[in-house]
């Protein structure tokens, strides 16, 4: 490559360096003459608890009372509940929470079915970071990441109280013609019916898309072909959950396959539709539970600051950008011209990862402090990869070869040390996927920064590194190579 094609490739390699750099980590600032704000590709992600903070609520069954609320009863309501823990149970007959001064063993087993579904469905939620424990054994505290919604839809805290009454909901899930079951044979239970509850978007508009079996294609065309819109007292199909009602219109709500798309007028975002969606293929598929759990009202809903304290995303951004910039001038004191080179990559891998996190994987998981630690560890590697070349190219140079073959020799002699590295971080981040429950976003972070790092560590340097010298004037000097003779000379 001749020495200003060089020169010009890498000035224009700069440029859009400087580009993505900025696109990346460039502070907020608000856009003169507009309401909207600029933010940059760090901004957009969403935070687990341990950098962003949170929300909490509790989930207390029907007759369940903490003790603060038990304090404000009547004395002589206060009789008709018993104490258990910093809780008290209801001791009237109708819930059948309580025998005589022991909890019932049905109400025992229902808590616990409810528990496992309710986890089950903020896991299917895809949270990476959350928490539902029980609390006095009949009570459940839910503890979720209070990251900022996408611009465009609700607040985050909006979103976190809709999902968390959304979630402690449970009933019989029903296909109704008016006021009547749709048949009453066994083969038209709604499972057998309906295949799964899903999102649909479509102009900003979220959709709770529901696919039939079969089975219930055939009820939906028969549907479609009987309804008369001006018929006096036509009928609507219902889907009921609950107080839920769904009224599915055949002109608006179905379309050509015989799949509906129900818009959710009262929930415009795609995350409180994810929610929905969750809730009924949850009863589709295990018919929920038999205990209900009070609504939480937004003034149960407590925040809580960033385990680390309400700085820790500033402070993490600092200790990031020391780092990164210690390794760069670190590279470039040890190795001249070449470490020029580790820091373009460094700088790609930053950009690369960043945007990924940032838009690619957005709403697929949190960030937190173990992903910026893999971030760092993905930074060192490649630099000492990049110092290990650099003494390899030193060894091969004093063996008396030219500049380009102790490159070549070089790379050649440390290639596959470098891919057995990653090929077993690879590995390790894969078994952390496949094997280990509730690490899997901290996994696929892992990959991700391994797939990059291996990039830049095995391609992208050496390219760059080309470049560059063939825009220096001395390849020598780039290198910081000296002969041994040329030194007693």
């Amino acid at each position: 490559m001749g020495k200003k094609k060089s020169i010009v490739l890498m000035v224009l390699l700069t440029i859009v360096i400087v580009v993505l750099c900025a696109i990346t980590v460039f502070p907020s600032f608000a856009i003169p003459g507009t309401a909207k704000k600029w933010n940059p590709a760090v901004k957009q992600y969403d935070l687990g608890t341990d950098l962003g903070g949170g929300y909490y609520a509790y989930y207390y069954p029907e007759g369940v009372i903490p003790e603060s609320e038990y304090k404000n009863l009547a004395a002589e309501d206060r009789e008709n509940y018993i104490q258990h823990g910093g809780l008290y149970l209801s001791t009237s007959g109708d819930l059948n929470l309580v025998s005589g001064d022991e909890v019932t063993a049905e109400f025992e087993d229902n808590f616990a079915k409810a528990t496992a579904e309710i986890t089950a469905r903020y896991q299917a939620k895809g949270y990476s970071d959350y928490c539902v424990s029980v609390v006095d054994d009949y009570a459940l505290k839910i503890q979720l990441p209070g990251y900022e919604i996408a611009s465009g839809e609700t607040s985050a805290f909006q979103s976190i109280a809709s999902t968390l009454n959304l979630f402690r909901e449970t009933g019989e899930l029903e296909i109704n013609l008016g006021e009547a079951p749709v048949e009453e044979r066994k083969d038209h239970e709604v499972n057998k019916l309906i295949k799964s509850f899903s999102v649909y978007t479509k102009y900003e508009v979220a959709y709770l898309q529901i696919k039939f079996t079969s089975l219930g294609e055939d009820m939906i065309k028969a549907y479609k072909e009987s309804y008369d819109a001006a018929a006096e007292g036509a009928q609507k199909l219902t889907i009921t959950l609950g107080e839920q009602k769904l009224e599915i219109d055949p002109a608006q709500h179905i379309d050509t396959k015989n799949v509906v798309k129900y818009p959710l007028a009262y929930e415009s975002s795609v995350h409180n539709a994810e929610s929905t969606a969750i809730l009924y293929n949850s009863v589709l598929e295990n018919g929920g539970f038999d205990i209900s759990f009070r609504e939480v009202a937004n003034s149960e809903i407590r925040s809580f600051e960033p385990a680390y304290g309400k700085n820790t995303l500033t402070l993490l951004f600092i200790a990031l950008a020391v780092v990164i910039v210690g390794l760069i001038a670190f590279a470039i004191v040890m190795t001249g011209g070449f470490g020029v080179a580790n820091a373009y990559s460094l700088l790609t891998y930053l950009i690369t990862t960043a945007l990924f996190f940032a838009f690619i994987t957005e709403g697929v998981f949190e960030v937190s402090l173990g992903t910026a630690l893999v971030f760092v560890m993905g930074m060192v590697l490649i630099t000492a990869l990049n110092l290990k070349v650099y003494k390899a190219i030193k060894a091969e140079f004093a063996l008396g070869k030219t500049v380009e073959s102790s490159i070549k020799g070089a790379y050649k002699k440390t290639l596959w040390g470098m891919v057995d590295i990653y090929a077993v971080l690879g590995l390790g981040a894969a078994a952390l996927l496949i094997g280990t429950a509730g690490l899997q976003a901290f996994a696929w972070q892992a990959l991700l920064c391994v797939a990059v790092g291996a990039f830049c560590s095995l391609l992208w340097t050496r390219v760059v590194s080309y470049m560059l010298m063939s825009a220096s004037k001395n390849k020598y000097n780039y290198f910081r190579l000296v002969r041994e003779d040329d030194d007693d000379e």
